[in-house]
């Protein structure tokens, strides 16, 4: 008896997984628990015009802010939000597994592409300080979003930030990313309040040298869709307000070269987003399918048993 229940759960399973694994062109990455690392690729435009006189250029004031900046992000000319301040493109280069040392996802034609786009980070508060280094800028932005998505293709940066023909950064618009086919694995926005002790508000700090752009920033973010939402909605990390979220940022970049601004774009950057994933719900799922088989096919035995009784008994 036990044999035939294991067999009708196999059997379930497999007739599960095969319908799952229909909807995509590429088998997407399965995730295992654990701390999960995303190693990135990165094009950001943003807003860096603050000028190089030390002192607070706006204060808790998106709009002095706005007026404060000579230079507004090029990607916002055109946008659904004229006004945000840091927004781009990134390509997930491999997907890590911190806890056990595997390698989850590495991106190439084998496992596909994960690309995505964030916008919508405005800034509040800025202020500029100069030392031997030259001049620096610190800002904290309020706002901000990210989509990641599964594609057959990798991104292509050379398109820039401006908005046409399809892209529209703040409004999660990409060509290549967003559009043929491709399958929304993460959505979710920067926490807010959590990125700076104190400061209940804010969603994202940066700081970079005002001659070089070279610099970097973080925040923390939260997950609320995609098909990968089970897996890290799990508000595991603790910020220093007392709140928790679900994953954390941090990234450097440049513009070493002219790389980034030769084609349109402020800076280049490479970033890490960590956080803790639960164990795979979809097993969870096909186990608890597999359970509701067995009391399916118990019951269908009880049930033909019962019958053959009734029929001797006659």
């Amino acid at each position: 008896m036990l044999k035939r229940s294991l067999i009708a759960i196999a059997a379930t399973v497999a007739l599960t997984v095969g319908s799952m694994g229909g909807a995509f062109a590429l088998p997407t990455p399965a995730i295992t628990q654990g701390e999960i690392k995303f190693s990135i690729d990165n094009y950001d435009s943003a807003t860096t015009g603050y000028g190089n006189t030390p002192g607070v250029k706006c204060l808790n004031s998106t709009a002095a802010c706005d007026a404060a900046a000579a230079s507004p992000a090029p990607g916002s000319a055109g946008s659904v939000n004229p006004n945000a301040d840091t927004m781009g493109i990134f390509s997930v280069s491999n997907i890590s597994n911190i806890t056990t040392g595997d390698t989850v996802f590495v991106k190439g034609a084998a496992q596909g592409y994960i690309t995505g786009v964030f916008g919508n980070l405005l800034d509040r508060t800025a202020e500029v300080s100069c030392g031997i280094a030259g001049c620096t800028t610190t800002a904290l932005s309020v706002g901000g979003f990210f989509d990641l998505w599964f594609n057959t293709t990798d991104y292509d940066p050379t398109l820039g930030p401006l908005v046409g023909a399809g892209k529209d950064l703040n409004a999660g618009m990409y060509p290549g990313i967003t559009d043929g086919g491709a399958v929304l694995l993460l959505r979710g926005v920067f926490a807010a309040g959590a990125v700076l002790n104190g400061d209940l508000v804010s969603s994202y700090l940066t700081n970079f040298n005002n001659g070089t752009f070279g610099g970097n920033g973080q925040g923390f973010l939260d997950v609320t869709d995609g098909l990968w939402m089970d897996y890290f909605d799990t508000n595991s990390l603790g910020n220093t307000n007392g709140g928790f979220n679900d994953l954390f940022l941090t990234n450097t970049f440049d513009d070493v070269n002219g790389a980034a601004s030769g084609i349109g774009w402020t800076v280049k950057s490479v970033a890490q987003v960590t956080g803790q994933a639960v164990p795979e719900p979809g097993s969870i799922a096909l186990v608890a399918l597999g359970l509701l088989s067995m009391g399916a096919v118990s019951r269908r035995r009880n049930k033909n048993s019962n019958n053959n009784n009734s029929i001797s008994n006659s």
